[in-house]
Formats: C-alpha cells, sequence, structure tokens
C-alpha cells in the first residue's frame, strides 16, 4: 500500500511547478482571503513545527507587521500569509529573500488530510522544494508524509486522547528509523521532543523545561563538557599505536555545538612537518581518525550524552536568533572561538598516555571549517604553549 502511495507522492511532486501556477490564481481568486504579514514562520501542516527546528515564538511577540516599527528589513525574515479569517486557516506563505527571491507555500485542506506545495520561485522560474501530507484520523494527526528532491519520509503518530505521545519517522528507502517522545506538563503545553534512532543515539530536539540562562554560563557548560568528559572518552574509547600530533575539533557558526574531533598522525604527514601549511595539517576530513568515519579507523566520542543537549540547543538557538544582526553575529563568533580556544588550552597538557604517545610538536587545534580560521587558532595556542 505504501509504495503505491510513495510512488503517487513523489510524481505529484515532480509535477509541482506545472501546476504550481494554476494552483495560485485559484486560490487567489478567493474574495475572502486577506494578507498578512510577519516576521515569523506561524504555519506549516506539521505537527509542532515549530518545536522540532527548535525555532518557537516568544510569547510576548507580536506576530503581525502593522507599523514600520514592527520590522527591520535589516534583520528580519519577511513572510507574507493570504489568510481566510472565517475559518482562521492560511492558504499561501511568501518567505521573502529579495524583491524577486522567495519561498512560495500552497495549502489545501481537506476532511481526511492537509496538503502542502512549496517552490522556490525566482521571478517566473519555479523549482519544486517540498511536498507535505498531514493525514487525519478521528481528527488527529495520524501520518505526515514528506517528499523534497533528496526522498521521502514517513512519520506515523500515536496519540492519547488530544495529545500526540510519539511517533515513529521511517525512510522507506532504509532500515534506519527514529522515535519521537513528546513530553508535556501538567497543563498540556509540549516542553520536551526526544528523538531516538534505531541505532540506539538519541538527540533533544527541544527542551522547554530548561530554566533561561544567559549564554556566556550556557558556553561555560558546553566548555566544561568538552574538556572534562571527552577527555574520559578519549582515555577509554581512543588506542591509537602511530604518534600523535593533534587533536582537532571542527565547527561550523551555522550549528557550532558539538563539534567533530579528529587525531592526526605522524605517518600523514609526507615530508617534513615544518614545511607543512597549516590546512595540509589541520583538516579532518584528511584524517584516517576522524568522528565522520566509519569502520575500521571510527572515533566512538560520543557528544551527545542527554545532560548536555540542553546547552546545545540554547546555544544553536542563540546563534539562528541574531544571524541577520551584524553586530551581534561578530561578537557570537568571537564567544564562539574563545570558548574553543579555552577548551584546545585546558586539553593541551593532559596525560592521554594510555590513549597515544604525543609528538614533540602536539597541539589540541580548532578551527571553523567553513572560515578556515586555523591560523588564528595556531598564533593563539603556541604562545599558550
Amino acid at each position: 500500500m505504501y509504495d503505491t502511495l510513495y510512488s503517487i507522492i513523489k510524481r505529484e511532486f515532480e509535477t509541482i511547478t506545472e501546476k504550481f501556477a494554476e494552483k495560485e490564481s485559484i486560490l487567489l481568486s478567493d474574495e475572502e482571503l486577506v494578507t498578512i504579514q510577519s516576521k515569523y514562520n506561524l504555519h506549516e501542516i506539521q505537527p509542532y513545527f515549530a518545536q522540532l527546528a527548535n525555532n518557537v515564538i516568544p510569547a510576548d511577540a507580536k506576530l503581525t507587521i502593522e507599523s514600520e516599527g514592527d520590522f527591520n528589513p535589516e534583520t528580519d525574515d519577511l513572510f507574507e500569509y493570504k489568510i481566510n479569517i472565517s475559518n482562521r486557516r492560511a492558504y499561501r506563505k511568501k518567505q521573502f529573500y529579495g524583491e524577486d527571491v522567495c519561498y512560495n507555500t500552497i495549502y489545501e485542506y481537506h476532511e481526511d488530510y492537509h496538503k502542502s506545495f512549496s517552490v522556490y520561485q525566482y521571478k517566473q522560474t519555479l523549482k519544486a522544494t517540498n511536498l507535505s501530507c498531514l493525514y487525519l484520523k478521528n481528527g488527529l494527526p495520524h501520518q505526515f508524509i514528506e517528499c523534497t528532491e533528496y526522498g521521502i519520509s514517513l512519520k506515523t503518530y500515536t496519540c492519547d486522547g488530544e495529545f500526540i505521545k510519539s511517533y515513529k519517522l521511517e525512510w522507506p528507502d532504509y532500515a534506519h528509523y527514529c522515535i519521537g517522545e513528546l513530553t508535556y506538563d501538567t497543563e498540556g503545553k509540549l516542553i520536551k521532543i526526544t528523538e531516538t534512532a534505531s541505532d540506539g543515539r538519541s538527540r533533544l530536539l527541544f527542551d522547554d523545561a530548561r530554566l533561561p540562562e544567559d549564554i556566556e554560563s550556557t558556553l561555560e557548560q558546553i566548555e566544561n563538557f568538552l574538556v572534562e568528559n571527552i577527555a574520559d572518552q578519549i582515555l577509554e574509547k581512543v588506542k591509537i599505536e602511530e604518534p600523535v600530533y593533534c587533536i582537532l575539533f571542527e565547527y561550523t557558526m551555522q550549528g557550532p555545538f558539538p563539534p567533530t574531533i579528529a587525531f592526526g598522525i605522524t605517518s600523514e604527514i609526507d615530508g617534513n612537518f615544518e614545511d607543512k601549511e597549516l590546512y595540509e595539517l589541520y583538516n579532518a576530513p584528511d584524517m584516517k581518525y576522524f568522528s565522520e568515519n566509519d569502520e575500521p579507523n571510527a572515533v566512538n566520542i560520543d557528544f551527545y550524552p542527554l545532560g548536555i543537549q540542553s546547552e546545545y540547543l540554547a546555544a544553536n538557538s542563540h546563534g539562528e536568533k541574531i544571524w541577520q544582526d551584524e553586530e551581534a553575529c561578530e561578537k557570537w563568533e568571537k564567544q564562539v572561538f574563545g570558548t574553543y580556544l579555552r577548551v584546545c588550552r585546558r586539553l593541551m597538557h593532559f596525560d592521554f598516555s594510555k590513549s597515544f604517545i604525543k609528538t614533540e610538536n602536539f597541539l589540541v587545534m580548532a578551527r571553523d571549517f567553513e572560515q578556515c580560521n586555523e591560523e588564528d587558532f595556531y598564533k593563539n595556542i603556541l604562545e599558550y604553549k
């Protein structure tokens, strides 16, 4: 049954651009629709879409743009909605990225299912990006199917009364799956979503139960984890026979925590160490022992104990909220850089002799692999060494 349904949805996704203009024209002919603008993503048909993205709108936020003071074009996103006031449903959403560029979504509502069609639009050119279907059972979410150019996924919900208690997320072409668990407070407010993969790994996707704190305190907790917990894991799990010239943490400002980790070994250096450029020495994907590698050289360091994931969410959410504020972003980059620099310095003289032998040139290094700032880290760490 599912194979037939998947085939139908895939074919429909492939023809979105052929029918999108007609669908939009019919929709816009409805005189009951009104236009509102917002700097927030107010609607998707997937249940708890904002919580799943860890991007919940603040309770005191003003949802609509009604005056110039409600919107800053330099820092705010811009969404435009076509709303039917009588049933309070959105039938079209545009997210603008410039005068002629937007993501355009049309919504359909039926008794047993809701559907959305999304395209990337540049002037009159369209590219299909997403087709989603939410199937209902007794008025409650039952299954959510999402199709993009990268494939198709199925999410099946388990409800208890009016509440979604869990879901199973599957990909038809893979044996891998995830189980999501939703937790509510005594007033029925969703406060936590935890997702556990079929390989046993757990990820905290949303945590509203975490007490708010300043970002510096959050970074301090992450720093302590990356030093103390990761050092213990290296001693317990890492055994490298060759001399090691570096431990390397890599990150990106799109989501700076957690990092990846790699270990540079002397046999990977062709020629004299002193003659090499920094990018040749400190580039994790070139290293044999890298946490993103599979067996036989896997580095099984667990960066995701549930106890630290709330801090990851808080830190990465902070970065997402300020990404259009140039001054705030510059400050955030310096804060993240400082956190990793302190981690490197604290680990520099740690005794890892149970796991490997250090070379004379041994350093604990970090780098933003998009900005390639290894030289900045190198200079600061050499001064400390």
